[in-house]
């Protein structure tokens, strides 16, 4: 792939950026880039499996969306809607970058979906077929990243065929496990549970049954 096309993606997806979310004091995360003073050649290479980024986790919701919305990446808020003189406006959902196309993003949340299936993954969620990454970091400790010390995230979007929420799970230090998989993921399930409830999500195989009729 090569440092120009890996970073022109990082950049396309929004890394290293604000989001545009409506929240006071965003900040950017780090992603040093070939021609600042502090990169090296082997930033590359630790680039691509994560150490030696900072990214936030509204940068990273933002960006995993574009495989969720058919390559579109969403601009995040947190206004719903404005209330004026007893009339609800709600606030319409808004669409940054394309950083892949729709056929690229259809084979990648393929990919996620089948991959937490076939693991028994512990972010499945009854009635519902998800899609999503683990993410475990090591915790870099005077310069040095410790293999037992991390942070673990995953991040996750459902109904699979129809997405209506996304979450993103990240967890500091976790003890009872280093890896994201066994901590971080059961924690998403829970909460796409919770979630399905409230935002009343026909379970999959309700909606088929509707949409054969």
């Amino acid at each position: 792939m090569g440092a120009g096309t890996f970073y022109n993606y990082m950049d396309a997806f929004g890394l290293g950026h604000l989001t545009g979310v409506d929240l006071a004091w965003e900040a950017p995360g780090r992603l040093k880039v070939p021609g600042d003073a502090d990169w090296y050649p082997v930033d590359l290479g630790t680039n691509a499996f994560g150490q030696g980024v900072a990214v936030t986790p509204i940068q990273m919701m933002a960006a995993v969306s574009a495989v969720a919305n058919d390559g579109r990446m969403v601009i995040p808020h947190v206004l719903y809607a404005m209330v004026r003189e007893g009339r609800q406006y709600n606030v319409p959902a808004q669409f940054g970058a394309s950083p892949i196309t729709p056929q690229t993003a259809d084979v990648l949340t393929e990919m996620l979906a089948i991959s937490l299936e076939d693991e028994s993954s512990l972010a499945l969620v009854p009635g519902y077929r998800v899609a999503g990454k683990t993410g475990t970091a090591q915790i870099p400790v005077d310069g040095i990243y410790e293999s037992d010390l991390t942070n673990t995230s995953f991040v996750g979007w459902g109904p699979v065929d129809d997405p209506k929420f996304m979450i993103y799970v990240w967890l500091e230090r976790p003890s009872e496990s280093p890896w994201g998989s066994e901590t971080a993921a059961p924690v998403f399930s829970e909460m796409a549970q919770r979630t399905a409830i409230l935002l009343d999500i026909p379970p999959d195989w309700v909606r088929q049954q509707l949409a054969s009729q």
